[in-house]
C-alpha cells in the first residue's frame, strides 16, 4: 500500500521538460541547471516514477548535446559523469525516503480470497482486509513515529462502483493521509472534493481510523456504520457521531473526529451491515477475544451462511501485547 504525499508522473515528467527547455533558452549549461530540479522532483516521486524522470532528464540532456539547437548542456566528461551520478541517485533516494513506510505494511497468509495486510498502530497493530468487491474502498497509510491513518468504506452509485474511481479515492486518501499535520476532518474534506469530481450523483460511506503512537484510537465516521470496541468476552458499539456521506450532496456541516476510549477496535463498512442485519454487532462479538487481529479480519470477512466474502474490515488492537 502506497502512502505519502507524492508527485504524479504527468507532473514531475512536465517539470523536467520544462527545466530542459528553460535552460537551453537561457544558455545555462552547468550540470546543477539541468540535473537539480529533475532530482528534486525524483526524489518526491514514487520511486518507479523517478526512475522514468531520471531517465527522460538523462534523454534531454543528451538530446541538448547532440542537436544543440540552443546551448545546451556542457560537453566535457566531467559535466557529463556528474549529470549522471546525480540522476542516478534521485531514484535511490526515492526509493530510500520511500522504504520505511512501505516495509511496515505487510501482507499477511490467507485464502486467495481475500487480501489481509498487516501494520503497526501504536504500540501494538492493526489488520486491514479487502476483498476486490465492487464498492469497497480501504487504504492504509503508516505514519512515521509509529502512527497509522486507515480509510474503509464503500461507495455509492455506478461511476464510483469502478476500479479506477474507487483507485482514485485510494490514492487520494493516502496522498493526504500521509501529511500528519492533516487532520482528519482535513481529509474528509479532501476526499469529499475527489468524490465530487468523480461522481457528482454518487458518496462514499467511510470511516477514518487514526492511531498515535502512543495508541490512542480516533475516528470520523461519514455515513457508516458505528464503529465497535471489543474485549475478551463481548463487543459494543463506540458511540462515535455520524456524519453525512462523503460526497452527499447536502452536507451537514464539517466533521469531527472522535477519540474512542478502547484500545481493540473494530471497523465495517455498510456491506457487512447490509448482509448481517440486525446481528452484526453479536458476529463481531464472535471474534472479540481473538488477539490476532490478521486472522480476526479475515474471519469477519466471512459471508453469512458461507455466501460471498464482505470488505473491507479493520480491526485495530493498539495496546502493546504483554511480555
Amino acid at each position: 500500500m502506497r502512502g505519502g504525499a507524492l508527485l504524479s508522473m504527468r507532473a514531475a515528467l512536465a517539470g523536467t521538460t520544462g527545466n530542459a527547455v528553460l535552460m537551453g533558452a537561457a544558455e545555462i549549461s552547468t550540470p546543477l541547471g539541468w540535473v537539480l530540479l529533475p532530482g528534486l522532483l525524483g526524489v518526491s516521486a514514487r520511486p518507479r516514477v523517478a526512475a522514468l524522470v531520471s531517465a527522460w532528464a538523462g534523454v534531454l540532456v543528451v538530446a541538448s548535446v547532440i542537436v544543440p539547437l540552443v546551448p545546451g548542456h556542457r560537453t566535457d566528461p566531467s559535466a557529463l559523469i556528474a549529470s549522471a551520478v546525480s540522476l542516478a541517485a534521485a531514484p535511490v533516494l526515492a526509493w530510500v525516503r520511500r522504504r520505511p513506510r512501505s516495509a511496515a505494511v505487510v501482507r499477511a497468509d490467507a485464502p486467495p480470497d481475500v487480501a489481509v495486510f498487516t501494520v503497526p498502530a501504536g504500540p501494538g497493530h492493526a489488520a486491514l482486509a479487502v476483498c476486490g468487491t465492487p464498492d469497497e474502498v480501504g487504504a492504509a497509510v503508516p505514519l512515521r513515529g509509529g502512527g497509522l491513518r486507515v480509510l474503509v468504506g464503500t461507495v455509492a452509485g455506478a461511476t464510483l462502483a469502478t476500479p479506477a474511481a474507487r483507485r482514485a479515492i485510494e490514492q487520494a486518501f493516502r496522498r493526504h493521509a500521509g501529511r500528519s499535520r492533516r487532520s482528519l476532518p482535513d481529509l474528509v474534506d479532501a476526499l469529499d472534493r475527489v468524490v465530487r469530481e468523480l461522481a457528482p450523483a454518487g458518496h462514499l460511506r467511510a470511516t477514518i481510523v487514526q492511531v498515535d503512537r502512543a495508541g490512542v484510537v480516533e475516528a470520523a465516521r461519514c455515513g457508516s456504520p458505528d464503529l465497535v470496541t471489543t474485549s475478551a468476552r463481548r463487543a459494543a458499539l463506540a458511540g462515535v457521531p455520524g456524519g453525512p456521506a462523503i460526497g452527499s450532496t447536502a452536507p451537514a456541516g464539517r466533521t469531527v473526529a472522535t477519540r474512542v476510549e478502547s484500545d481493540r477496535v473494530a471497523v465495517v463498512g455498510t456491506g457487512f451491515t447490509d448482509a448481517h442485519a440486525d446481528r452484526w454487532v453479536r458476529v463481531l462479538d464472535q471474534v472479540a477475544g481473538d488477539e490476532d487481529p490478521a486472522r480476526a479480519a479475515q474471519r469477519l470477512t466471512r459471508g453469512p451462511r458461507g455466501g460471498r466474502r464482505i470488505g473491507p474490515v479493520l480491526v485495530v488492537s493498539a495496546a502493546a501485547r504483554p511480555a
